[in-house]
Parts: structure tokens; C-alpha cells; sequence
């Protein structure tokens, strides 16, 4: 699934009940443990601990509000385990004890409980730690879609209404950053009484653990960075976008299931844009949140936006080759079905936005993102951030220092994927520079999420048994491209919880 995917289905689907806050008798470092059955999605239950800790919400700040951490441990099955390993997911806003109910995921959880004890985060503000800030359902209007500025605007109004929600609620969004998480961890290994841990940290995660190096990393034995953010790595750069799309194109022209129709998925997809541009078309969806019939009106935002959406994952761009196709065929089916159900999923957390902008982007990032995105066929990939719409979260930039390169002896395995957009292995290499006990592993064929390849568990689980692993070579099998008559197939039914 993407990782937006990923991202709304734990916001719906919070393991655990929100924990009251400043309860009578709490206090910060406070730490509580209990037998747990933890139930992954297919149904199987796992013995495991349920920890909350209490923490500081604003460390700086002198009223002292208390916050609650939520957290599934692992118990090792070594006899003498090394240093806990902490899972630290992405989004940001994606909770650490959800994604471990993904069964692909918990195979990789319970292979590492051979090394240590496993810990499965839900950072502040996300999942089942109290406050959970998930945002209000939005709102959109029919022309959502229509015009970039429509987008922008419905939008920012989005972003404030969730900020809005949330001061209302007493909560300092001004505190949901990385430095503050990055002192989460530090709290969580003194409560633990552990003398280091261990950080698997993925996507955004990935921008977290590098915090955590810079402010403790005396206190760290071992870190993976999978799909890695560096410190000034929000603002997307256009360019490479680009030419993702057009090595999807040259995987899409070698493979039959597709080649016939779209010989270049590149080119089909600068005229369908220009098209859409020129002339929006209305489709009709089902409105769940109203149970209504909508008219949307669709032009080239609304589709970048799905296929911005699409390209870091290695399964979802397998189809684009027959969405672009239809649309140039004035056949609206299959995006119907990707509007609507992008219409309905959109979701996101007060502490999402305000941890991004609070990373914030330097001067030079920032142009030369906006010089690429002039000519750039995904021109759309940083409208979620302006001045403006970071005001409206209530956050704090943190600073020049915090973008600044880490220089580090922790020792550290960075993975990326060939084809992973979001973190592409020149990223990776630009951050590993500053870590001079590292190895870099290059996954071929791999999107942004190469967390459930078999191949990528094994690196890892051998990376913290302290094994040398950076001569491991690993290549996944080529995507396999969806045809017109498969990708028109009825969807299948929406899948409960349980059988995830």
C-alpha cells in the first residue's frame, strides 16, 4: 500500500482507545506497562506488553502539560538481547503499532525479536498515544480538482480548520516536530533502563532517527534508514520526479501487457495533462461521508495529483499506463474510480502538518525546487507547502541548524529503491556522507516501501545481529504492468480490518 494509503487506513483503524491526559497522579518519565494480546490483521494474536509512557508536550514551555506515549513491546527470544529496537514510521502520522498489525510487516518485528526486544511507536500526536490528532473530515467542494489554485485554496482552508480544531483543544501544536520526538526517545530509553537502543526507521522516520543522531546519538548502537528524508528534503525536487516518470515509462514500453497501446507512457501522459488542462471533464461520484451523488469537475491538477500519488509506490504505478490511456479515449471509468476514491480517503493529522512544517526548507531548496517546477511535467509535487500554509499550523521552524548535515560514528545501514521517488539513493548518499560507519544497500526494482521484500528483512535482521552487510545485493522482479481489460475489472470488495 502507499504510504498515504497507509496513513489514513491508522488514522480510521487506532489499535488502542486514546489514553486520557494529565490523569490525576501523572508525571513526566511515567511509565506503564501491561500484558497485552496484540492482534494482527489476520487474525492472529501475538503475546506482547502495552507500554505508555508520559512525556513533556513543549519541554521549553512552563505549564508542564503532559502528554502520553503509546507503544507495543516484543518481548526478545534471544538470552541475551542487544539494545531495543524502536520502529519508527512515516508518514509523518503513520503509527508505529498499526503498521506492525500488516502481517508482512509483524513477519519482520518477530524475526528481530531473535536480537532484542522490539518496539512498536505510535509517536507523539499519531495512533494510540493522547492526544491523537487526527483533523475533522474535510470539506471540498465540486471544483476541487478543476484548477491548481481551486486545489491550493481548498486546501489551506483545510489546514487551518484542523489547526483551528486543535488550539481549541488546548493542544501546542508548536511542539509536534522531530526535536521534540527525538527527546520522546531519549525519555523512552531512560524509562526503559536501557543504556542504548536501536532505531528501523522508515520514510519520515527516517527523519526523525537522523534528530535522534544529532541530539543523542551517544545514547544509539545501530539505525536503518529505509527510503531516508534528510534534514532539507521536504521540498521535493521536481527533476527527479521527472525522470522517475520517464524510467516508469521505459519499464512500461518493455512489457507486453501494455506496450501496444502506450509504446510511451511518458508522452502519453504530457498530452492527457494538456488535455485535461484545455478542457476539465465532469464525472459523477458517491459522496460516502453525504452517501450522495457528486459532479466533480476533473482537469490536470486532479489527475497529477493521483499520479503523484501513485509513483513512490512499486504496486500502484503498474497502473497508469491504462488510467492514462482511457482518459486520452475520452473513457472515464477508471478515473471515476481513482477520484472517488481519492475524494473519500483524503485525511491527515494536526501533528502531520505541523512536524513537516516545522522542518521547514532552506532558501536554496526552495528555489531551486520552484525553478524545476516551471518546466516540470509533476509541477504539483510541493503545493501541500507554502509560508502561508505553515503559519496556519501553528508550528516552529526549526531552524538552519536543524537542516543542517549530521555528522555522525552511529552505525548505520541506509536502504533505497531504484525506483523510489520520495527517497532516491543520491538522497540517501548525500546523508550518509556524514556517517563514516555506514553502508548503503540499493534495491532494485524497489519503491518507497521495501520494508515487506523478503530479501530486505533478511539485510536488516543481519544488520542488527552485527553482521557486515554492505556487499548484499538484492534485486526484486520487475513490475508487472496492469492492462486496460484488468485494470477495468470490477475493484475488489473493500476488505475488513481483520483480514488485512
Amino acid at each position: 500500500m502507499t504510504q498515504r494509503r497507509i496513513l489514513l487506513f491508522c488514522l480510521l483503524c487506532v489499535a488502542i482507545g486514546n489514553i486520557s491526559v494529565n490523569a490525576q497522579g501523572m508525571w513526566a518519565g511515567q511509565l506503564q506497562l501491561a500484558p497485552y494480546k496484540f492482534r494482527t490483521y489476520d487474525g492472529k494474536e501475538h503475546a506482547a506488553e502495552l507500554g505508555r509512557l508520559s512525556v513533556r508536550e513543549n519541554r521549553k514551555a512552563k505549564s508542564g502539560q503532559l502528554i502520553q506515549l503509546a507503544f507495543v513491546r516484543l518481548k526478545s527470544t534471544a538470552a541475551q538481547p542487544n539494545s531495543p529496537i524502536v520502529f519508527l514510521a512515516g508518514g509523518p502520522g503513520i503509527p508505529g503499532i498499526g503498521l506492525g498489525q500488516v502481517p508482512v510487516y509483524y513477519g519482520l518485528f518477530d524475526q528481530l525479536r531473535a536480537v532484542s526486544d522490539v518496539i512498536l511507536l505510535d509517536q507523539r500526536g499519531t495512533g494510540s498515544s493522547s492526544p491523537n490528532l487526527q483533523c475533522p473530515p474535510p470539506e471540498f467542494p465540486a471544483d476541487v480538482f478543476a484548477t491548481t489554485d481551486n486545489f491550493v485554496q481548498a486546501y489551506s482552508r483545510f489546514v487551518k480548520k484542523c489547526a483551528d480544531h486543535w488550539r481549541a483543544e488546548k493542544v501546542d501544536l508548536s511542539a509536534y516536530n522531530s526535536k521534540e520526538s527525538a527527546d520522546d526517545l531519549e525519555d523512552l530509553r531512560l524509562a526503559l533502563g536501557a543504556e542504548r537502543l536501536n532505531l528501523l526507521a522508515w520514510s519520515y522516520g527516517t527523519e526523525l532517527a537522523l534528530a535522534t543522531v544529532r541530539r543523542h546519538g551517544r545514547r544509539l548502537n545501530r539505525v536503518v534508514l529505509a527510503g531516508t528524508r534528510g534534514p532539507d528534503n521536504l521540498l521535493k525536487l521536481p527533476s527527479v520526479w521527472d525522470s522517475h516518470v520517464k524510467r516508469i515509462s521505459q519499464l512500461a514500453a518493455a512489457d507486453t501487457a501494455v506496450n501496444q497501446l502506450v509504446p510511451d507512457m511518458e508522452a502519453l501522459m504530457r498530452r492527457v495533462l494538456d488535455k485535461l488542462d484545455r478542457n476539465p471533464v465532469t464525472i459523477e461520484i458517491n459522496d460516502r461521508s453525504g452517501n450522495s451523488q457528486v459532479k466533480l469537475t476533473v482537469g490536470k491538477i486532479g489527475l497529477q495529483t493521483l499520479v503523484r500519488g501513485d509513483l513512490s509506490d512499486a504496486r500502484a504505478f503498474v497502473t497508469l499506463p491504462a488510467l492514462l490511456y482511457t482518459v486520452n479515449q475520452d473513457d472515464y471509468v477508471l478515473l471515476t474510480r481513482r477520484i472517488e476514491r481519492l475524494y473519500n480517503g483524503f485525511g491527515s493529522s494536526a501533528m502531520s502538518l505541523a512536524t513537516d512544517c516545522a522542518a521547514g526548507w532552506s532558501t536554496r531548496r526552495l528555489a531551486r525546487a520552484n525553478e524545476e517546477a516551471k518546466r516540470a511535467l509533476l509541477s504539483n509535487v510541493n503545493l501541500q507547502w507554502s509560508p502561508e500554509i505553515c503559519k496556519a499550523t501553528g508550528s516552529s521552524d526549526l531552524g538552519r541548524q536543524f537542516r543542517s548535515r549530521i555528522r555522525s560514528k552511529v552505525v548505520a545501514l541506509f536502504l533505497s529503491g531504484t525506483l523510489d521517488p520520495n527517497g532516491p539513493p543520491f538522497q540517501a548518499e548525500e546523508v550518509r556522507r556524514g556517517f563514516s560507519r555506514s553502508a548503503h544497500v540499493i534495491v532494485e526494482n524497489a519503491g518507497h516501501e521495501s520494508l515487506p521484500a523478503a530479501d530486505v528483512q533478511a539485510v536488516i535482521v543481519d544488520f542488527f545481529k552485527g553482521q557486515d552487510v554492505s556487499k548484499r545485493k538484492i534485486s526484486l522482479p520487475r513490475p508487472r504492468f496492469t492492462s486496460v481489460k484488468e485494470a477495468k475489472s470490477p475493484p475488489p470488495a473493500p476488505r475488513l480490518a481483520g483480514s488485512m
